[in-house]
């Protein structure tokens, strides 16, 4: 009798022994699963303030463009915009903006407006190749990328022959025939190596519509390929007046010594190229949240924003205040400044 009793006990002592474990289990489950939902939450959380800050940085760009637009008619360096922005802290978190003037690069774009080919354009990006010493080819086939028809640009032929061997993966071999939307699709272009890219990528944008050179921004590079057989040391001087005072006018170009004897029939070819303003900027956002993480750094992401800004009478944003035919609209229009397209990266990227 003594040894059943026993025997009860010690069952019943194991299977509160099982329950204890059980409900330790139970409970260890729960609770990491619980740590697992306050961390998602947590990232969650982090992400969303992130891309908050994010929306925050895109609204102080706009305001800054908007209210230095309402102060003069011309884009330089010695804007409010273009000057360093402090970071903007609030709490563990801040927000970094950089702004860049796209207008100061040649827009890959301009080369193909309202279904044909803007020759002068094309003559400006073939003799900015020169300058750098690439191949005057890439020119027309960065055209062929985006005009409409399957034939090269005045040569000739098939497109979906002479780029079958670049186009990688591509079944029939066929060009896109739309703008370019980023820089970095010159890599499938052909001619265009990474190094040719490298070299090109700080003179060129791809606006999605037209958008004039501005001559208080655009590098001495830039500049010298404007005109046949003129040289970024000949453009200089242009460079260093503007740093003095901002160009209120592109006539202004020629009053170079070096310049004044380019005959008219250039000059005319060239102005509708031209602006003292900008349509189109840049912006780098950074977000950051400073408080430390397990790898012992902050969280960042990163944004680039193109912000345009046209004329508020405008029916076509591919003609701004001087459109690929010469005519300009009022310099005293006002402006609209409006966001046209945002890109997150989760690194920096190059800027």
């Amino acid at each position: 009798m003594s040894i059943t009793v026993n025997a009860q006990r010690g069952v019943a002592l194991l299977t509160i022994l099982l329950l204890v474990v059980s409900i330790t289990v139970v409970a260890g489950a729960m609770l990491a699963s619980q740590k697992v939902a306050i961390r998602r939450s947590g990232l969650l959380f982090d992400q969303n303030q992130l891309l908050q800050d994010i929306d925050a940085g895109q609204q102080l760009a706009v305001t800054m463009i908007r209210a230095d637009s309402q102060l003069n008619d011309t884009d330089s360096e010695r804007d409010i915009w273009a000057q360093p922005i402090p970071p903007y802290t609030l709490a563990n978190h801040s927000i970094s903006i950089e702004l860049r003037d796209e207008a100061g690069r040649f827009n890959i774009n301009n080369l193909y407006q309202g279904g044909a080919v803007n020759t002068a354009a094309l003559a400006v990006f073939q003799r900015l190749l020169t300058q750098l010493n690439l191949e005057t080819d890439i020119a027309v086939a960065v055209l062929d990328w985006q005009d409409a028809d399957s034939d090269v640009y005045q040569d000739g032929g098939d497109e979906s022959t002479v780029y079958a061997k670049q186009l990688n993966g591509t079944a029939n071999g066929a060009l896109p025939n739309q703008p370019f939307v980023s820089i970095d699709q010159l890599q499938e272009v052909r001619g265009v190596s990474a190094e040719a890219l490298a070299t090109m990528r700080p003179y060129l944008t791809a606006v999605p519509y037209y958008v004039p050179i501005n001559i208080n921004a655009a590098s001495p590079v830039l500049l010298a390929a404007l005109i046949d057989d003129a040289t970024s040391q000949q453009m200089q001087g242009l460079v260093d007046a503007r740093a003095r005072q901002a160009l209120t006018s592109t006539d202004e170009i020629w009053q170079l010594a070096n310049l004044s004897d380019v005959d008219d029939a250039q000059r005319q070819a060239i102005v509708p190229l031209l602006a003292v303003d900008s349509q189109a900027f840049m912006a780098l956002i950074t977000a950051n949240d400073n408080a430390v993480t397990d790898n012992g750094r902050g969280r960042q992401r990163f944004a680039t924003v193109l912000i345009s800004k046209t004329a508020v009478n405008d029916s076509q944003q591919s003609n701004n205040n001087q459109t690929p035919n010469g005519s300009n609209t009022d310099s005293d229009t006002p402006k609209e400044i409006k966001v046209v397209g945002q890109r997150l990266w989760a690194f920096r990227p190059s800027f």
